[in-house]
């Protein structure tokens, strides 16, 4: 039960830390740019509803902490509410003095500025974290090498092959298998040209990815583009025992075990699971072998084993699984499955840049597959579910993936707030881009009923999102709903 607590109570901290951080940036934005070009600021808030802390700083300015901390807003002079929406009766009343303080008094370029520096905050603070945590830590990452090749997927049928080393896909490098993933999930299932090396040899190979179901980072099915394959597996060989099945089928250390009857793994678990399966029967081991004729270590002999694993004895545990085939495997693999890369300023800001444009083209990607009815709408998630991750991060990973996470989510935010919709600051600036054509700003009326449709649609969509995040829950069944 004390487990449990303290895994709300992490989880909860986490989620809080995350969602203050980002909103916090944000409105600082606002701020700062309002500041800038002289607009009185009545109230800057982290969170709705009454106040529970806050002080008024030297220039009028109330600066608070509502009860409700999921948002928050800068309140500019002449604001009616939250959204920034005009107060007509008081700009009317406006004296000469406040008039110059009067940010619904301001050009129309220093109006659209301060709109787009709460956005503009968002993506510099996610570049700052991810630019910070690659000079710190660097990046651990798979190599690009395939490690299983599923079975009549793209991958399979244009012929790519376990221990292929894909060096680049339409001429953009691939450093890592992180790299092939996001090309292909923004292929939208154009065909795409692999440079493979092979042993020495390289060659190009024409793959047309398809929307196949696989698991995100909690297990959670999600559909995405993909070709059918996976980075190499926790499947070395460690040591082989003497008069074993595995020294009579000729498996040598540090051979990689890459699937057994064409069945991949994705751990040593799972690969004890598949060797219990068929004790006392004659299995095919796909493997692949160093080549001791070259110093690269991805250039290995792939090769087709047979072997015929004993009954394990005693325990179930995957070791003793394991031992009964005479195989110790590696739990985390080979040194050579993945890479360690390290980054200077200028090299960590570049892929910082990078990293955030890909979360950008991925987000209008999954938007364009929702509006041609091909995407998985139950991918959207609200509150509820970035809370619900932000606590398993902090529970299972810890701080660094949580600031991670809130670099991922401050490009989310920025994001959503530059959509041309009414309330939000994509919305202000279309409004100003308006008046600037029109030469004179959109009726009260038209003004008034664009914010209503905007916070209808804003109010669906986080309902609509909620919604989503309860039924991945499974929350509504515990309760007796039944869709």
């Amino acid at each position: 039960m004390l487990d449990l607590a303290t895994n709300v109570v992490l989880g909860g901290l986490g989620f809080l830390s995350v969602i203050t951080l980002v909103v916090f940036v944000h409105e600082l934005g606002h701020f700062s740019a309002g500041r800038l070009f002289g607009v009185k600021i009545e109230s800057f808030s982290i969170g709705f509803g009454r106040e529970i802390l806050g002080f008024t700083d030297r220039h009028g300015t109330r600066w608070k902490i509502g009860w409700l901390p999921l948002g928050g807003y800068v309140k500019f002079w002449g604001d009616e509410g939250v959204a920034s929406t005009p107060d007509h009766q008081k700009i009317e009343r406006i004296s000469e003095a406040e008039r110059a303080g009067s940010y619904h008094h301001k050009p129309l370029w220093q109006k659209a500025i301060v709109s787009f520096a709460g956005p503009a905050a968002n993506f510099a603070l996610a570049i700052s974290i991810l630019a910070g945590l690659l000079m710190i830590y660097g990046d651990r990452a798979d190599a690009p090498v395939i490690g299983n090749v599923k079975p009549g997927f793209p991958a399979q049928l244009a012929g790519l092959q376990p221990g292929d080393r894909i060096e680049s896909i339409d001429g953009a490098s691939t450093r890592s298998f992180a790299d092939i993933v996001q090309i292909v999930s923004i292929s939208d299932g154009h065909p795409l040209v692999f440079q493979v090396r092979r042993g020495t040899e390289t060659r190009q190979v024409t793959v047309t990815p398809t929307m196949i179901t696989k698991p995100d980072g909690f297990g959670q099915p999600i559909k995405d583009p993909g070709v059918g394959i996976t980075q190499l597996v926790p499947g070395e060989v460690a040591a082989v025992a003497p008069n074993s099945p595995a020294e009579k089928a000729g498996l040598k250390a540090s051979d990689w075990i890459v699937s057994i009857n064409d069945t991949g793994f994705e751990s040593s678990g799972e690969l004890a699971s598949l060797l219990s399966a068929s004790a006392g029967r004659s299995v095919k081991l796909a493997v692949l072998r160093p080549n001791p004729s070259t110093e690269k270590p991805w250039n290995r002999d792939s090769l087709n084993l047979s072997l015929t694993p004993l009954a394990a004895s005693g325990t179930d545990a995957d070791a003793r699984l394991l031992e009964a085939a005479g195989i110790s495997v590696l739990a985390k693999g080979s040194p050579e499955s993945y890479i360690r890369l390290t980054f200077g300023l200028f090299d960590a800001v570049s892929r910082a840049v990078h990293d955030t444009k890909f979360i950008v083209v991925k987000t209008f990607y999954f938007i364009g597959q929702l509006v041609t009815g091909r995407g998985d709408y139950q991918q959207l998630s609200g509150p509820v579910g970035i809370a619900t991750v932000s606590a398993k991060v902090t529970v299972q990973f810890g701080v660094v993936p949580l600031i991670n996470l809130a670099a991922v989510l401050s490009v989310s935010i920025g994001l959503l707030n530059l959509f041309p919709i009414p309330m939000l600051d994509g919305g202000h600036i279309l409004y100003y881009a308006i008046e600037a054509v029109r030469g004179r700003p959109l009726g009260e009326w038209a003004q008034e009923l664009g914010f209503r449709i905007g916070l209808a649609f804003v109010v669906s969509l986080l309902l609509f999102a909620t919604w989503n995040d309860l039924t991945k829950l499974g929350l509504f069944g515990l309760l007796g709903f039944h869709s």
